[in-house]
């Protein structure tokens, strides 16, 4: 007899469907304060009344766990009390391990698919040896016996007492009751180490066993059981040869509650044919997957399944913090499924997909039982065993209650799977938007880690009808049933691959979907005792069928000859949102209706990214495409330049211009901290290869506050450097930059306040001798309508084209096809803007300079080609005095461009500053690799501070101080501006300013 799961049942037995501590039906409660105030003798002294400074001073490590809503407290924690702990240490230089990540993982730069190999991570990014030394010392004189240290350098075990816990790290502890009427215990503050060595340790877990972790599968549809009549039984399923479909035994039961293939269930052929995976019995040969579980597996039902598709994949078991047969045993009734469910839905599926790939299920102790420590050994077990190349779990716990030391040591053993290359898919959780509500009943939008962790890939999930050409797709919400997890972080930043795609404030979640609506979900084998003593057939869905889904694809793509030729995928999200931006609907299915609105209105399903479905699902074949690119190579060394002959667009966020994905343009600002990709070679007229550098005309506007902009080449660390900046909101602000080019034909451009940003490209620089060499000049003014310099009236220009004589002036030979200039616009009234280009040519859409108020003095460099005539066209809209001074020019002859890692040579904060007419000599040759010998370097100066109106002139040391100026500003304003100035014989170049201010300077280049 079937049973089916009706909608009438309602949301709680989409609950009953939950493998976990908190997955029992919990009505929406408010929140209850629960006062711990337990005293402890702390082995550091008193943590907040002074009576200690220093490096031995006590220092609270994160923030103490938060109370679950609803609990009430229920005493003090007995002092014998066993805790199993883990102090985590950070990684030595968590930047250059962020850095090394995104190297392996960027197409074109020299590391791509240079992991690192078993165990390598503890020498290459674990804490030095001092480190640990300290950090165990502290512990040992706090009275706690640190254990072995971790493979990876990441963690040092402690089991202790509550009495020898609360004197270590100066907490309380109490229990409480919650909810469901369990009673845990927590510790009442955060905990504290010496001041010297706390700042080493990201947190310390296991002072809890409050934790809320659940599986994400809905409630099973059975389709027989042990009141069956019909003599229909999965008891006797007989092996037999592979198919991509399901045998008789569960096709027949199937067919009796009226449920067919591709409709109401997706076979793994009819699956992977709607995503264009292959299905054949050795797909995935060669490659290993692991899944995350927290229950006993039930081995019979696995078989039972390989029996009824064919198959015979090597399924095998690893226990952490438990042994074999520990637990509740597989098959126990929870209430209309059995405890297994959610492996046998997740090695399933994967053995559908992927049958020729061996499975390893890493199995940790009962999730009833489990603590943040025994979820973390688990995930550190799977990544320091490096056996698997993809790594998938089906379960999560609402970040806003997770405990943030939990969340930093979970963050670490990620970014150390990304740096071995393995991948990691996690399932986005089956509460729509409020993924906090079975928790503790708030409908407040929350996302679920660790699928919003960023060195994961949380997958959403969907609904499905048909196959082939009349297949459909939408997100999946259905309040009683469930609906795809997703919204943005609470504790994450926003991420760089996201960059365009999700404009949130923080990192947005899930990335990609799968199937999850359980009315067309997963047929699988599952034993539950209450209704048969053997596997029963049955259909479930939920986010943690959509994950080992994804994970089934990113196996096939590593097993494809692309990625046996190119290395393997390993961190996906960089990956996964390349392939969005350069060819969308090649490599994505997008899914563009439905909600997650469960509990409460939550987000919508769009055209493009959505916080519903992310990405969408896969495409296969284009995907292993873009997934297995080749290497690459950047192109580097001497480089000469070649000018457009007229500027062009190739970001503009207000109209989505390059912003978003390859055809679904984006029209919202970057956010702060935010980093778009530009894409370069192949763009504007640039060739698709061979590019060393290029030259933008960088502009701000509709700045939101003060803030500053960095440009780098993609797939590279970040420099401490910057290109452009402002002050203020309302702002439009544009400076010229010449940034090294990646591997990828990619830069990056970082902001630290909201704003809309435009980037035109002026020219770029090739590894070729087919462009155009730079000669330095002596700085000279070619133009100033304030005292008639090359125009003969003093009247400012408005709404008007400014003819500037170029060849035969200031040094500028006939032969030059190109000028460097100088444009400070002074004097403005109003808002406007100031175009240079080749006279003689049609005045082109970008901006050179711009202005917003009256009043002000806005400086940028500028390469023009020349025209015919020998001049070079300045038209000006609004109203304002120009000054133009020339800096050099290119040519047939001169010098070649050499692009330098952005770095920052002079920065008189860390000193005094520049007093007004002072002089400072800055030493080029020897900084950032720079020889001696060069003939000019390219530079971004910055002024800050500045008390007065005034400006900068840059020159060649031991030469005279010319009278052209590189910026000009009014008091209290940030100025930045490229320069391009002669370097002396002596590898010097001299910075003079009429008023006192700070200076800074940032090298991208040399010209030798």
């Amino acid at each position: 007899m079937f049973k089916k799961v009706h909608a009438s049942l309602g949301r709680s037995r989409h609950a009953a469907g939950k493998t976990g501590r908190r997955a029992r039906g919990i009505a929406a409660v408010t929140t209850t304060a629960v006062v711990l105030t337990v005293a402890a003798t702390a082995a550091y002294g008193a943590v907040n009344g002074g009576a200690e400074t220093g490096s031995h001073a006590p220092k609270r490590i994160g923030t103490a766990p938060r109370v679950p809503v609803g609990a009430t407290a229920v005493g003090t924690t007995a002092s014998g009390t066993t805790l199993h702990l883990s102090v985590n240490l950070s990684p030595r230089d968590p930047q250059a391990l962020t850095d090394f990540i995104t190297a392996v993982s960027t197409p074109g730069n020299p590391r791509y698919h240079q992991y690192l190999a078993k165990g390598e991570f503890a020498s290459a990014f674990g804490p030095t040896q001092a480190t640990i030394a300290a950090v165990a010392q502290a512990l040992k004189a706090g009275g706690l016996t640190p254990g072995k240290l971790s493979s990876d350098g990441l963690s040092l075990p402690v089991t202790a007492t509550v009495a020898q816990a609360s004197h270590a790290f100066g907490t309380g502890f109490k229990n409480v009751r919650l909810k469901d009427g369990t009673i845990d215990y927590l510790n009442a503050s955060a905990p504290a180490l010496p001041a010297d060595v706390a700042a080493s340790v990201s947190g310390i877990v296991g002072l809890s066993n409050v934790n809320s972790i659940t599986s994400h599968h809905t409630a099973v549809r059975h389709l027989s059981g042990s009141d069956s009549v019909t003599g229909i039984h999965p008891r006797t399923v007989a092996p037999r040869t592979y198919t991509p479909g399901m045998c008789s035994a569960f096709t027949d039961a199937a067919a009796q509650a009226g449920f067919a293939d591709g409709t109401d269930y997706y076979s793994p052929g009819k699956l992977a044919a709607n995503y264009g995976m292959t299905s054949s019995a050795t797909a995935g040969a060669g490659q290993t997957v692991a899944v995350f579980e927290l229950e006993n597996a039930d081995p019979n039902s696995i078989a039972t399944y390989q029996s009824c598709v064919g198959t015979d994949t090597s399924v095998s078991y690893r226990y952490v913090d438990t042994t074999a047969g520990s637990g509740t045993p597989a098959g126990t009734d929870r209430d209309g499924y059995g405890v297994g469910t959610e492996t046998a839905l997740d090695i399933e599926d994967l053995i559908g997909l992927v049958p020729g790939a061996s499975i390893i299920d890493y199995q940790g102790p009962d999730a009833e039982t489990a603590t943040d420590q025994n979820v973390l050994d688990v995930y550190q077990q799977m990544v320091t065993d490096d056996q698997a190349q993809v790594i998938t779990t089906s379960w999560g716990e609402c970040e806003l209650v997770l405990a943030g030391a939990t969340a930093s040591a979970e963050n670490a053993i990620f970014a150390e799977a990304a740096a071995q290359g393995q991948s990691v898919v996690a399932a986005s959780g089956d509460d729509g938007s409020s993924d906090c509500y079975l928790t503790n009943g708030s409908t407040a939008k929350a996302v679920d880690d660790p699928a919003s962790q960023p060195y994961v890939t949380g997958v959403g999930g969907t609904t499905m009808t048909g196959t082939g050409s009349t297949k459909t797709q939408k997100a999946w919400g259905v309040s009683q049933d469930g609906g795809s997890g997703g919204g943005v972080s609470s504790r994450w930043g926003p991420v760089v691959y996201q960059g365009g795609v999700a404009t949130t404030t923080k990192r947005a979640v899930p990335d990609v979907a799968a199937l999850a609506d359980p009315n067309d979900g997963y047929p699988i084998y599952t034993l539950d005792d209450a209704d048969s003593s053997s596997p029963e057939p049955g259909i479930l869905g939920g986010t943690s069928g959509a994950a080992p889904t994804w994970a089934a694809a990113i196996v096939q793509a590593n097993a494809s000859t692309a990625c046996q030729a190119n290395g393997r995928v390993g961190f996906l999200n960089n990956a996964l949102y390349k392939a969005a931006r350069s060819s969308y609907p090649t490599n994505f299915w997008d899914v563009t209706s439905g909600n997650n609105s469960v509990y409460t209105t939550g987000y919508t399903a769009a055209a493009g990214y959505d916080e519903v479905t992310g990405l969408g699902s896969p495409k296969e074949a284009g995907l292993i495409t873009s997934l297995c690119a080749a290497k690459g190579t950047a192109a580097t060394g001497a480089s000469t330049f070649h000018p457009l002959s007229s500027p062009k667009r190739l970001l503009d966020t207000r109209n989505g211009t390059g912003w978003g994905l390859s055809s679904i343009p984006s029209t919202k600002p970057l956010v702060a901290g935010g980093t778009a990709p530009v894409k370069i070679e192949g763009a504007g007229g640039i060739p698709s290869s061979g590019v060393t550098a290029v030259v933008l005309n960088l502009t701000v506007t509709g700045t939101t506050g003060s803030g500053s902009l960095i440009a780098w080449a993609d797939g590279t660390a970040k420099p401490s450097t910057s290109n452009l900046n402002w002050t203020g909101a309302g702002q439009t602000i544009a400076a010229s930059s010449t940034v090294t080019v990646a591997g990828d034909g990619v830069v990056d451009l970082y902001t630290s306040s909201t704003t809309h940003l435009i980037a035109d490209v002026q020219g770029y620089y090739t590894n070729t001798t087919t462009g155009s060499m730079y000669t330095a000049l002596k700085p000279a003014r070619l133009l100033d309508t304030r005292s008639k310099v090359g125009i003969s009236t003093t009247t400012k220009i408005t709404n008007a084209v400014v003819s500037l004589k170029v060849r035969g002036h200031g040094g500028v030979p006939t032969g030059a096809s190109s000028v460097v200039l100088n444009l400070t616009a002074t004097q403005t009234v109003g808002s406007g803007y100031l175009e240079a280009y080749p006279e003689g040519a049609t005045r082109p859409t970008a901006s050179n300079v711009n202005w917003a108020a009256t009043g002000t003095t806005v400086p940028n460099l500028v390469v023009v080609p020349i025209g015919s005539d020998g001049n070079v066209s300045l038209y000006v809209h609004g109203t304002s005095h120009v000054i133009a001074d020339v800096s050099g020019y290119f040519s047939t002859s001169g010098s070649a461009f050499h692009p330098v890692t952005p770095l920052r040579l002079l920065d008189t904060r860390t000193t005094t500053a520049l007093g007004a007419g002072k002089t400072l000599a800055l030493p080029i040759a020897g900084a950032d690799g720079i020889p001696t010998g060069v003939k000019a370097v390219v530079l971004t100066v910055t002024v800050t501070g500045t008390t007065g109106s005034g400006y900068l002139t840059a020159w060649a040391d031991g030469g005279t101080r010319p009278t052209a100026s590189n910026l000009n500003w009014v008091a209290g304003k940030t100025i930045a501006n490229q320069v391009i100035v002669p370097v002396g014989s002596d590898g010097k170049i001299d910075f003079y300013v009429s008023s006192t201010t700070q200076v800074l300077a940032d090298v991208a280049g040399y010209m030798s």
